[in-house]
């Protein structure tokens, strides 16, 4: 969902709630309930209209710097020897 809403940031749209539960595979009563818990957790916020959901400021930030590591990379460490 979070994906979802960060691409239509990008691409300047806004995604409804139904739609972003259609585009994840979710059924609108699985999906509505992701929606609650990720407005509990801060990471999106219901627009004006109480249909539209968007990403909040810190779950973009969150997207971008996540996106920016490069794949595979926290899980590689490199060994000192004496």
């Amino acid at each position: 969902m979070l994906l979802h809403l960060f691409v239509a940031m990008a691409n300047n749209a806004v995604l409804s709630e139904e739609r972003l539960c259609e585009l994840s595979h979710a059924g609108q009563l699985v999906g509505r309930r992701w929606i609650a818990h990720l407005v509990k957790d801060g990471q999106i916020e219901g627009r004006h209209d109480g249909e539209d959901v968007v990403l909040t400021a810190t779950a973009i930030d969150r997207l971008r710097d996540y996106l920016r590591r490069p794949a595979g990379c926290e899980d590689l460490f490199v060994e000192q020897s004496a």
